[in-house]
């Protein structure tokens, strides 16, 4: 219910069940990205397949303009099913920037090509399917109310949200999603309110460095992962754009002497050339994080969290985009088909056993790689992958993120890939 600084409400609800949201009710959405447009989407589109209409009213403070840094910007090959056999929007093709059909893989001095075999993925503006999917969540008669949440109430028979948004004083609704992604100030108005716990982040910073539009028409299609020997970072991405390089950095301790020391890495000057770029000019992040698991509590009577904010993505994999797309979808299936409740929303839960399962696989292997570039084993590991076309798909699935680490180290043989392993990293170069 939003109540004008008049006190008239425009919209009614109060009504005490927590069993599947009925016609009239009220979904309140903190967050705009991905995951709450995908789940408002949802929640208009299947609602109204079922003969609801589902009053949705999304809270969004960031504008998603060409200054907002957030993401590298890779829409990895699953999102165009998940958007329009899921989501049921089409792809937004007029954001891509260039495809991309596989990766390097550096370490020091040593490389590998990793093609994925036809399954392109692409590069667009890094908050350009934000802006799209909000677009279309407005089209569809969602609310977006331009503003952050200041406060939030859990009640006997509803949700209310507060903001400092000049006209709209109170928002009331049957059930809060929290799809802020890792923000410290929205996750801890739920934290007061609820058993709900952030996940446990690293810490990443991304930069665009303007270059020379010739020199980037004429770069490979292809993203550059390196694996530095550097204590505070423990992998870096370089994506060549139109008319930029974007760079990602990933550690437990990050700042901009940091970004500077991994740009001035021999393998990465090998890609950004000094005389083509314009570091002088390039655009940096602040801080941001990203989950390595899920949150605590991530869901209760009447709350639900999506995206980020749950944690339920693949662990350090690519596909974050496509994995916040599919945790909004499916929290809006089971709001409307099964319900609102702690117990109900356990089936969205476990609709991501597969994610929590893979997590002690992707830990171990996050541990091996650090261990690797800590000690300088990497580049032989790459060199022996070379000679090998069984570690080269496994290398390919570890970083496209198209199957769990489960899968691969089951179907490539515990004992035989670590051997494989372990022999990479003790060949002498």
């Amino acid at each position: 219910m939003v109540i004008p600084n008049d006190g008239q409400p425009d919209l009614l609800t109060g009504n005490k069940s927590m069993g599947p949201l009925e016609d009239g009710q009220t979904a309140i959405i903190i967050g705009g990205g991905p995951a709450g447009s995908s789940c408002a989407i949802t929640l208009k589109t299947m609602g109204r397949k079922l003969g609801r209409e589902i009053n949705v009213v999304l809270y969004e403070g960031m504008r998603f303009d060409d200054r907002c840094i957030k993401r590298v910007g890779v829409l990895a090959h699953p999102l165009t099913q998940t958007l329009e056999e899921m989501i049921g929007v089409p792809f937004p093709c007029q954001a891509i920037e260039r495809k991309i059909v596989g990766y390097y893989l550096h370490s020091g001095n040593a490389k590998i090509r990793l093609h994925m075999g036809g399954k392109l993925s692409y590069v667009g503006h890094n908050v350009a399917i934000d802006r799209y999917l909000l677009d279309k969540a407005k089209e569809l008669g969602v609310r977006v109310i331009p503003g952050r949440v200041e406060g939030i109430k859990f009640h006997f028979d509803c949700v209310s949200v507060e903001s400092s948004l000049k006209g709209v004083t109170k928002v009331k609704g049957d059930v809060l999603v929290g799809a802020f992604g890792l923000d410290a100030g929205a996750a801890h108005l739920l934290e007061q309110v609820t058993p709900y716990r952030p996940p446990k982040t690293l810490f990443c910073m991304v930069c665009k460095i303007p270059a020379d539009p010739e020199y980037l028409r004429e770069c490979e299609d292809y993203v550059h992962v390196f694996l530095p020997n550097m204590n505070n970072v423990e992998f870096g991405v370089v994506t060549p754009k139109l008319n930029n390089f974007v760079v990602n950095v990933a550690g437990p301790s990050l700042d901009r002497d940091t970004l500077r020391q991994f740009l001035s890495l021999p393998e990465v000057r090998e890609v950004i050339p000094t005389d083509v770029s314009r570091e002088e000019e390039m655009i940096v992040s602040r801080p941001l994080t990203f989950p390595l698991g899920p949150a605590e509590n991530s869901f209760g009577d009447r709350y639900v969290t999506v995206g980020d904010a749950s944690g339920l993505v693949r662990a350090y994999k690519g596909n974050g985009i496509n994995s916040a797309c599919v945790t909004g979808y499916k929290a809006a299936e089971v709001m409307l088909r099964v319900g609102i409740s702690h117990q109900a929303l356990k089936e969205y839960y476990n609709a991501f056993s597969h994610i929590i399962k893979d997590l002690p696989y992707g830990r171990a292997v996050r541990h091996m790689t650090v261990l690797g570039e800590r000690y300088g084993m990497m580049p032989s590991v790459l060199r022996a992958a070379a000679r090998d076309r069984t570690l080269v798909n496994v290398l390919i699935d570890f970083i496209t993120g198209s199957r769990t680490y489960r899968e691969i180290v089951r179907d490539a043989g515990i004992i035989r890939l670590s051997l494989k392993f372990l022999k990479g990293m003790t060949v002498t170069s």
